[in-house]
């Protein structure tokens, strides 16, 4: 099986074709992710890595080209991030470059061989060691910023359409996110700072006012079962502050105040972004002999 005839690459296809008219409905949540994604001073020559682009819905590719020399988005659909590039039609696109057809999980290929709704142990234990095993992007370079643009939640949502909502393999889900995290820490150059966006509940009472700030999502999201599974703030944020490979490369592990996405007419959701700062490696002091 190839990428193309994956039926979960196909449906993430389709889902891209029916959103790709939402640029206005979207305006509020883009917004808000070019403001968190803007607002650090960067040097002119500072790059900026975004994943899960799609349509560009919600980048604003005018700011972004603006403010950083070089503009990376990589997505699995090629052909919706050039449509959304064509139609922001931003003054500076030789600034941004295109990487398609990239699975960012590693394991689209195996978790489309699974029985529909019975995952067995062993395809369960392959795909997480696929999953941790995944080597990252196929192009070179890091970055000043890196952001994961609602994607995980994407990622587990394809989780579930396999299994069923009722037997989603919590180690596979933390696995992905513990992946997807040192992911965005391997992007960045030292000083960096990382961003993972995500939805991580639905605004109960449909849709409010467009542009409105909620308190902080751990107390936003309340119990844990309140949020989408594996996507609770607090717990993301954990994740990051106590994963034994992140711990020694990032710093500064926060939640930002949430905000509201209205997805479609009939779907608003609750987003926020966890937030690193990448450090510099440890240095190794050479020791040199006493002097007798």
């Amino acid at each position: 099986m190839n990428l193309w005839t994956n039926p979960l690459v196909a449906r993430q296809l389709r889902l891209n074709r029916e959103t790709l008219d939402n640029w206005r409905l979207y305006r509020s949540h883009r917004e808000a992710v070019a403001d968190l994604i803007c607002q650090p001073p960067q040097p002119a020559s500072a790059r900026l890595c975004i994943l899960g682009a799609g349509n560009c819905n919600d980048l604003n590719l005018a700011r972004f080209s603006g403010r950083f020399a070089q503009v990376h988005l990589v997505d699995l659909d090629r052909q919706a991030m050039a449509k959304g590039v064509q139609r922001q039609s931003p003054l500076a696109t030789g600034r941004i470059s295109l990487h398609g057809g990239i699975d960012l999980t590693g394991i689209l290929k195996t978790l489309a061989t699974w029985e529909r709704y019975r995952p067995g142990r062993e395809s369960i234990a392959h795909c997480i060691r696929e999953a941790r095993a995944f080597a990252g992007l196929p192009f070179p370079g890091r970055f000043q910023v890196a952001a994961s643009m609602c994607l995980l939640s994407q990622i587990i949502d394809s989780i579930v359409s396999v299994t069923g909502s009722g037997a989603v393999p919590k180690e596979l889900v933390n696995t992905l996110r513990q992946r997807h995290l040192r992911l965005l820490a391997e992007l960045l150059l030292p000083g960096g700072v990382g961003y993972l966006v995500t939805d991580f509940a639905l605004e109960r009472g449909g849709a409010r006012p467009a542009r409105q700030i909620l308190p902080e999502p751990e107390s936003a999201a309340g119990a844990p079962g309140d949020a989408f599974l594996g996507l609770n703030p607090g717990e993301l944020r954990e994740s990051v502050s106590n994963d034994a490979v992140l711990r020694h490369q990032v710093r500064h592990a926060r939640v930002s105040p949430s905000w509201l996405w209205r997805q479609n007419p009939r779907r608003t959701l609750r987003v926020c972004a966890v937030s690193f700062q990448r450090i510099d490696p440890p240095t190794t002091k050479t020791r040199f002999p006493r002097s007798s």
